[in-house]
């Protein structure tokens, strides 16, 4: 009887085994275009967009480290353990996006287009923080 369990728990690992390996990769998320919607009714200007894009760094966990490249175009990096993901913040007072840029760690395959899912979720977040961010201006 004992065999039996055995024979059933290691057969159960192994299928486990190729489920979590075969399991895909979802395509990386980007944002194209996101429009700023202020709620104060003022003119905005690129310094308070970039200023707000900074700032929602510090909503996310792990933060993402922001290097200001030029008006209009911000880098952000995320480091998290052995995990990098970088991204090219392009933005107008008009609206932002948000491309892959770099990473490391994450199976990245240029091919299919598709990144680990940790990516996504780090880059729905920031885009998330920097919606409400903008919103507040």
């Amino acid at each position: 009887m004992k065999t039996r369990a055995w024979t059933q728990l290691i057969f159960l690992a192994i299928i486990l085994v190729v489920f979590v390996g075969c399991r895909t990769r979802p395509p990386v998320f980007n944002v194209e275009n996101a429009n700023i919607n202020a709620i104060s009714g003022k003119e905005i200007k690129l310094e308070d967009v970039t200023r707000a894009i900074v700032s929602a760094s510090g909503n996310s966990n792990p933060p993402w480290n922001m290097e200001v490249v030029k008006p209009g175009h911000i880098v952000a990096t995320l480091h998290n353990r052995t995990h990098m993901a970088q991204v090219d913040i392009q933005y107008t007072t008009k609206g932002y996006s948000i491309t892959r840029k770099d990473s490391a760690d994450l199976n990245y395959d240029a091919e299919k287009g598709t990144i680990h899912s940790g990516y996504n979720k780090w880059v729905q977040r920031l885009d998330s923080n920097i919606r409400m961010k903008t919103n507040m201006l």
